[in-house]
């Protein structure tokens, strides 16, 4: 896992008491297992916009897949 992809699997394991499930992986589906919501998926936007000062507009949101920790990654590191 490269340092993006970390900081989001931590944020989303501390922020949605995920705790040592071991179905969380970087490339499992967030919303189809149940680990995140619509709402969470806003928070993981804000996180990271402000942790690496990016904006992700409606359009990334509509030309990317980020429903999983490796795809929110690479979306921020196109960004980056």
């Amino acid at each position: 896992m490269n340092d993006i992809e970390q900081a989001i699997y931590d944020f989303i394991r501390e922020n949605f008491n995920i705790g040592d499930d071991p179905d969380f992986t970087p490339d499992v589906h967030l919303f189809d297992s149940g680990f995140v919501d619509s709402l969470g998926a806003i928070e993981i936007v804000e996180f990271a916009e402000e942790r690496w000062r990016i904006e992700i507009t409606q359009r990334d949101l509509t030309l990317y897949p980020m429903n999983t920790v490796e795809e929110i990654a690479a979306v921020v590191a196109s960004k980056l």
